[in-house]
């Protein structure tokens, strides 16, 4: 009896052993399952975190930080009392007879400057001005300022789709010779009425400018809007060109656009 007995506490304790073994082993799985799926869960919101942050926008990011390096060094004396030499060091503006009063007017060396009278992106080779780029091409200025227009008014007859053609013409030869320039374009400036009077085909530079800003806009290059900077009294006797207190104007502009 005694036997029997021993035998039935040893079958007793070896059942209990056995449940307490499949409990524990059941909550050992139950967390690892709940581990696993927390797991889950933390890879799945750890790879939204990571699209999130692969979507946001770095330029907009860079370009903040540039704004605040502009801002730091527009502020130091040393920029504001720096000559336009200085400021567009490395820089190069094309252009023709009014862009010619940068140096003629002594605002600007004229080593920072190739400006032709009378030539314009329709017709070039009438006015040799494939030599032109290619001048500038070979000068590898870090930044080009085109300031054409003017007399294509008149070669293209005051048609805006003619000159808007010739002038991406111009634009894919700077971005094929040129390709770690920044390229900016400048507006072709408005004319005087009186200017208009005499030769109508002055009146459509708004259109032609409409077209030259489309045209930037497609080819991904900053257009610079100068109309505004323009008044009665700096304009020269013939309604066209500008007078010496037009250009510092000018300047500023282009260098805070290009943040010189």
């Amino acid at each position: 009896m005694r036997k029997r007995k021993r035998i039935g506490e040893e079958e007793r304790a070896l059942r209990f052993g056995i449940m307490v073994g499949v409990v524990m082993l059941i909550i050992v799985i139950i967390i690892v399952v709940v581990r696993t799926i927390h797991m889950r869960v933390d890879t799945a919101e750890g790879e939204k975190r990571l699209k999130a942050m692969e979507k946001a926008d770095v330029q907009e990011i860079d370009a903040k930080i540039h704004e605040l390096e502009k801002i730091e060094r527009q502020s130091s004396i040393e920029w504001q009392n720096s000559s336009y030499n200085e400021k567009f060091t490395d820089c190069l503006v094309l252009g023709d007879s009014i862009s010619q009063g940068l140096y003629v007017y002594q605002h600007l060396d004229d080593s920072l400057v190739n400006a032709q009278k009378g030539v314009g992106v329709v017709h070039p080779d009438d006015t040799g001005f494939w030599g032109i780029v290619d001048q500038v091409i070979s000068a590898s200025p870090q930044k080009l300022f085109i300031a054409l227009g003017m007399n294509d008014t008149i070669s293209a007859d005051a048609d805006a789709e003619v000159f808007a053609e010739a002038y991406k013409v111009m634009l894919d030869k700077f971005k094929k010779g040129l390709p770690d320039t920044q390229i900016y374009v400048n507006s072709i400036l408005p004319v005087a009425q009186a200017a208009i009077q005499k030769d109508a085909r002055f009146g459509c530079v708004p259109d032609f400018n409409v077209k030259l800003k489309e045209l930037c806009e497609s080819e991904k290059i900053e257009f610079i809007d100068n109309t505004e900077l323009v008044k009665a009294e700096y304009y020269e006797v013939d309604g066209i060109h500008m007078s010496s207190n037009y250009y510092p104007e000018w300047l500023n502009h282009m260098a805070e656009v290009a943040d010189l």
